[in-house]
């Protein structure tokens, strides 16, 4: 059953990710949702007691 699936050739199949993930829709997302992690992630960081300026 499993036979007849055509097995991907890298990096000539890379393209088709990109039908998928399109950059135009998810780009922005990914980077606000980036950036959100990032300032919680180092808002904890910088209010532990004696790492950080508090």
């Amino acid at each position: 059953m499993a036979d007849n699936i055509a097995k991907p050739k890298n990096p000539d199949d890379d393209w088709k990710m990109w039908l998928v993930v399109n950059p135009a829709t998810w780009l922005m997302p990914i980077l606000f949702a980036v950036l959100i992690i990032a300032l919680v992630v180092h808002s904890y960081a910088i209010n532990l007691p004696g790492r950080g300026f508090a």
